[in-house]
């Protein structure tokens, strides 16, 4: 059977709020996920049937509060990791929210892998190419961080980008699970890099050129007017400029770049732009292959998976009984134990 599109059996669907904040964590019991609620700067963590867990964090710098709570990864202990770019801490909870531990970070833009044990690792991407201009050193760099030391045991940069993509910018990249990368680039292309060095490089079957719609373009508004508001910039700076592009420019084909990880099969999943109306769309790659996608409902801002379960959080359709406009926010459950492609 070739490539084909896979709806999994939703298990649960729960109501979270409104948020700034594209992020969420399924824990290791893979009944409990955590979100962050960027306007009360806290951390809720909910499980299937729509139990609070934990409601935690509070303006400050002491212990297990936070200056700006930025992503979040799973403890191999079923534990909570948040990182505070304001502070340049990563803060282990439980999920109640009784705080554990903390350690300083080597670089206040630390992404986190999804999840962590007595090591943390994350990535940290090159501040030029953050800003659309060009790299000379590594694109990425990977630290693992020990957390009961707060050393850096290993500080790694990504492959050196000389692979020969027709658009010419290379954006992001992250790890496998066996020494390797990928990495995404311009134009629905990506770069697959085994550990001996040898790259693939494809163009995404499933990628379509699509200029964004409004509600794409209302969604980034947003985002970048969050953005500004929480470094303190005035709320409209840049913005027109960016919107302007953006309107002309063709979306992406990756959701975006915090939206992709590799399972426990090392199979690399990647939150797509495909559609986003009815239903959303994460593309399954193998061996550097294309082996399917996987539809889930409504539109996608992140999602998380372990073992046989997908979590998604969505912006749900905005109904006729929605006076406000705005849509609303919910986790949805997916059992996803029944692929039928891949390992």
């Amino acid at each position: 059977m070739g490539p084909g599109v896979f709806t999994p059996e939703l298990i649960s669907t729960v109501a979270v709020p409104l948020s700034e904040s594209n992020e969420v964590a399924l824990l290791a019991d893979e009944r409990t996920a955590c979100v962050i609620d960027s306007y009360e700067g806290q951390v809720r963590c909910v499980d299937g049937e729509g139990t609070v867990a934990g409601v935690f964090g509070r303006e400050g710098e002491g212990p297990g509060e936070f200056g700006n709570p930025g992503d979040l990864a799973r403890g191999d202990d079923g534990t909570v990791g948040v990182v505070d770019p304001a502070l340049g801490r990563f803060t282990v909870f439980e999920a109640s929210g009784a705080y554990v531990s903390d350690v300083l970070l080597p670089d206040r833009l630390f992404e986190p892998l999804p999840s962590f044990g007595a090591v943390v690792s994350g990535l940290s991407l090159d501040y030029m190419a953050m800003l659309g201009g060009e790299t000379f050193g590594s694109l990425v760099t990977r630290y693992d961080v020990n957390l009961a030391s707060g050393q850096v045991a290993r500080e790694e940069g990504s492959p050196q980008a000389t692979w020969d993509v027709e658009c010419g910018q290379v954006i992001y990249g992250i790890p496998d699970r066996e020494e390797g990368w990928v990495f995404v680039a311009c134009e629905g292309h990506l770069i697959f890099v085994g550990d001996t060095g040898d790259a693939t490089v494809l163009r995404a079957p499933m990628y379509v050129p699509e200029l964004p719609a409004e509600r794409d373009v209302a969604r980034l508004e947003e985002m970048l007017r969050g953005f500004n508001r929480r470094r303190g910039f005035p709320i409209s700076e840049g913005v027109e400029e960016r919107l302007e592009s953006y309107r002309a420019t063709p979306k992406n084909y990756y959701l975006s770049t915090g939206e992709q990880l590799f399972d426990d099969a090392n199979r690399y999943w990647i939150a797509t732009q495909r559609d986003q109306h009815e239903w959303s769309y994460l593309d399954v790659y193998e061996n550097a292959e294309y082996v399917g996608a996987v539809r889930v409902r409504d539109r996608l801002r992140a999602f998380d998976l372990l073992g046989s379960t997908l979590v998604v959080l969505v912006d749900r359709q905005v109904g006729a009984d929605d006076g406000d406009g705005i849509p609303d926010r919910a986790l949805d459950w997916y059992d996803i134990g029944d692929l039928p492609f891949g390992r």
